[in-house]
């Protein structure tokens, strides 16, 4: 009886898998087939509203080997962080291959945002 169940468990569990996989992929696809490379790569940036021009021409003064460091306010709490930390999440993505610093300090290059938006 319990191996009756745990394959009728387990079947189960792979047909929601498929199912639920199925459903959630077949309409990301024809929700954003129609982005081009470029709107593609900042959706991220589009969804949480940050200033996605802003994110370009920072992103324009880096160069492999380069240090960051982003200097903003910590803002309002969003889920689990705050604005700042959605801020600087996404400019660890946008900001590749230059990677983040330790601290201002060892910073090659920093970025200053005094209010957010």
């Amino acid at each position: 009886m319990r191996r009756a169940l745990a394959r009728l468990s387990a079947a189960g569990a792979l047909a929601a898998a498929v199912v639920g996989g199925w459903q959630s992929w077949t309409h990301l696809g024809h929700a954003h087939a129609h982005l081009s490379a470029h709107d593609a790569a900042r959706a991220a940036a589009v969804h949480e509203g940050l200033p996605v021009a802003l994110f370009d021409r920072w992103r324009a003064r880096l160069h492999r080997g380069d240090r960051w460091w982003l200097d903003v306010p910590a803002g309002s709490a969003v889920g689990l962080t705050n604005r700042g930390g959605v801020y600087r999440s996404y400019a660890l993505y946008w900001f590749l291959p230059a990677l983040p610093a330790s601290s201002e300090r060892d910073a090659t290059v920093v970025f200053h945002l005094r209010r957010l938006p």
